[in-house]
């Protein structure tokens, strides 16, 4: 964007730019940027492991009391923004000009005073009035309908698409009252606030910029869609609909079209700018959680807010800048002058070089600069994603000054809000209660043994309830429910840490997801990420048993062979990982996608590096001369065979790993007593022991969090029947 200070570029270059790699803030262990998200997901993990640690510290760091126990106390107080040392007098800011006297305003259209290279308006194309339109009588053309229920999603907002009301989720109650958030906080530490891009974003809001920049050239708010409500060319009505002011007008043509005439996107967008300005300055006391501490009045930090925010209200005043507009008398370049130097007192060193940028860009729309209208619309957008970046700033200043205490206070709020669902109707602990009780039932019975737990039933109730929880939870990962097991009826989605409403969320209704139990409501998405991982590592173990049969099996080798070694299996896991699909398990999946077709041929690859090191290890001298043929056949029939969800060899593969990483999972929930050494891995696991750590430590960590907010609930009376051994039965 270095150009625009020189030339104005064309209306489809007005693609907004988002947020560069090196306006990240920098912090301390600060996650990934995620594809679509202001806010990130929070079950991402890498493959690689981590270090082993002993999560029963974990279950003893934050003890919960008994059920009924208050809330935590107030939080403590935090600044509303990160401190800028840079501050000026205000008298270096260009002095409020007094409104005049309010003239009439023309009709028809409204200009900015930037010296026109040609006439208004282009020459030719859609933004033409349509001169075949016959005039409509205003009595049946002045039709207002509310809402455009057809059409509305093909016709701009008048509202810009960042505004009070979008960024209303990276205010402190909004992140305060956000239990998805505050949870997810227990497994990322370092969780921020980040934009968000998509393509039907991105979109809509080149679509309001450009009917902004079509209104400034001709004073035009039409937009036209087909009998079908799809957009078409434009068909401009203005000269037989009158203005609207609040609400929209609509005519029709003969061929069926429709015109809708919206109110003026002006007025709303000045009224946006100066307010989302004046919220970042000066923002509103919550006098519940205390969150903002303003300076005592007598603070220089206080009178300069104070005269900012005067400022601001003087030069974005929106009636003056109106009238100037339509006598073609207004000049952006002092305005945007005064609001970069604004900016520059509150916001990070690091948006300085945008503040600049935006300053330029306006003083383009200088009288005798040369410039243009897509300059001025180019810099008032650039201001709003410069607004848009202090406001997620400010965010995650605070995010990170307050999470020892979100962190502290996260298992009592969890269960608060769990609280609120049940006392309202909308939860029960049926699921949860036979969830437990089943794997509770085996294990009592002897029919799912554990590490170092020779009489499940003599154990203690509280370990009873960490060894259930826990054997459940890996259940949950290598056999998550079937998608298809959901009712068809639509539910609402769990809140995400970037959609925080300013009321309390509430626990998704149990019907929401068929097989998961309640109180696991804020982790569905890390269940299915484990679950995807576990997935993964079944595939790729079935692949590294492929390999151990090619290379022993006749067809390979007419000479007996010694078994693969531990280090070879290695090396061809690393080339599996980086030649086969994202997603190995993904054949395991009971429901058929549009990737099914690519991954196939990912899927052939690697199994073509199969039966290649299968071959060069059979046959030494022969891997010049290519492969063997029946051997690429072959691998490609065992797959079509076993990697499948029904195939009985996937069962066995599955089931392996699951036993292996419970035994592993088990052992850092529930830590052995003395110094008894880990488990070790048979039936072909030891290549995969990092990933199986990994897994384990992932799922002990869930276990973990998940015991220290549920715990106290499932060792209350009557939750279940006999916790201390037998079979139990189900509580009233």
């Amino acid at each position: 964007m270095d150009d625009l200070a020189h030339e104005s570029l064309s209306i489809h270059d007005l693609s907004r730019k988002r947020k560069a790699a090196q306006d990240d803030r920098p912090v301390q262990d600060a996650p990934p940027p995620a594809d679509d998200a202001r806010a990130f997901d929070p079950a991402a993990t890498p493959r690689g492991p981590i270090k082993q640690q002993d999560h029963r510290a974990l279950l003893a760091a934050h003890p919960i009391a008994a059920w009924p126990q208050p809330p935590p106390a107030r939080p403590p107080s935090s600044p509303g923004r990160a401190p800028r040392a840079r501050s000026g007098p205000a008298s270096r800011y260009p002095t409020p000009r007094p409104a005049p006297a309010a003239p009439a305003r023309p009709a028809a259209s409204t200009a900015m005073r930037c010296p026109p290279r040609a006439e208004p308006g282009p020459s030719r194309g859609s933004l033409l009035r349509v001169s075949s339109v016959p005039s409509t009588p205003r009595a049946s053309a002045s039709l207002p309908i509310t809402p455009l229920e057809p059409f509305a999603a093909h016709i701009p907002p008048l509202q810009p698409p960042i505004n009070r009301e979008t960024l209303k989720e990276l205010n402190p109650q909004a992140i305060f009252r956000n239990p998805q958030l505050r949870h997810d906080l227990l497994f990322d530490p370092g969780l921020q606030f980040r934009p968000t891009s998509s393509r039907r974003k991105r979109e809509a809001a080149d679509a309001y910029w450009l009917a902004v920049l079509r209104e400034l050239e001709c004073g035009c708010t039409c937009s036209t869609v087909d009998a079908h409500g799809r957009p078409c060319e434009r068909v401009c009505v203005c000269g037989s609909v009158p203005k609207p002011t609040t609400r929209p007008l609509y005519a029709h043509t003969p061929d069926g079209r429709i015109t809708v005439r919206v109110p003026s996107r002006i007025r709303p967008l000045l009224l946006e700018l100066r307010e989302v300005l004046v919220s970042i300055i000066q923002p509103v006391m919550s006098r519940t959680t205390g969150l903002y501490v303003n300076p005592p009045p007598l603070h220089p930090q206080f009178q300069q807010n104070e005269e900012h925010v005067a400022l601001l209200r003087s030069v974005l005043d929106a009636e003056l800048i109106q009238q100037e507009m339509d006598h073609n008398l207004f000049d952006p370049s002092s305005v945007f002058q005064t609001i970069g130097n604004i900016i520059r007192c509150h916001c990070a060193p690091m948006r300085d070089s945008s503040v600049a940028q935006m300053v330029e860009l306006a003083k383009q729309c200088a009288p005798g600069a040369g410039g243009n209208k897509v300059d001025a619309v180019r810099a008032i957008r650039l201001c709003f994603e410069i607004m848009e970046l202090m406001k997620l700033d400010i965010a995650n200043h605070q995010l990170q000054t307050l999470r020892p205490y979100l962190m502290q206070s996260a298992s009592q709020y969890e269960l608060k809000t769990f609280r609120e669902g049940r006392q309202k109707g909308q939860l029960s602990l049926d699921g949860t209660r036979e969830w437990l009780q089943s794997v509770h039932r085996e294990l009592a019975c002897g029919q799912r043994p554990l590490p170092g737990c020779a009489d499940f039933t003599k154990l203690p109730q509280r370990t009873q309830i960490e060894l259930a929880v826990t054997s459940a939870l890996v259940d949950l990962v290598f056999d998550p429910p079937s998608p298809t097991s959901s009712p068809s009826s639509p539910s609402a989605p769990a809140p995400t840490p970037s959609a925080a409403t300013p009321a309390t969320p509430l626990p998704p209704s149990p019907s929401a997801r068929t097989g998961f139990p309640e109180t696991l409501y804020l982790d569905h998405a890390r269940l299915a990420t484990l679950a995807t991982d576990a997935a993964d590592f079944t595939a790729l173990y079935m692949l590294l048993m492929l390999f151990r049969q090619l290379s022993l099996s006749p067809a390979a080798s007419a000479t007996p062979v010694a078994a693969p070694r531990t280090e070879e299996l290695a090396a061809l896991k690393r080339e599996l990982w980086e030649i086969g699909p994202p997603h190995l398990g993904a054949c395991f999946r009971h429901t058929q996608s549009a990737q099914d077709e690519r991954w196939q041929r990912e899927l052939s690859d690697v199994l073509l590096q199969v039966a290649r090191r299968a071959h060069e290890r059979a046959a030494p001298g022969a891997a010049d001369k290519g492969l063997d043929e029946g051997l690429v056949k072959l691998a490609g029939s065992w797959a079509q065979t076993n990697l499948r969800a029904d195939a009985p060899l996937a069962a066995l593969m599955r089931r392996r790993v699951r036993d292996q990483v419970r035994a592993a999972t088990v052992q850092r929930v529930v830590p052995p007593k003395g110094d008894a050494p880990e488990g070790e891995m048979g039936s072909g696991l030891e290549p995969l022991a990092p990933e199986v750590q990994h897994l384990a430590d992932r799922i002990a960590k869930l276990a973990a969090v998940h015991l220290n907010v549920y715990g106290t609930l499932y060792l209350q009376p009557g939750f279940m029947a006999d916790w201390s051994g037998g079979a139990p039965t189900r509580a009233a």
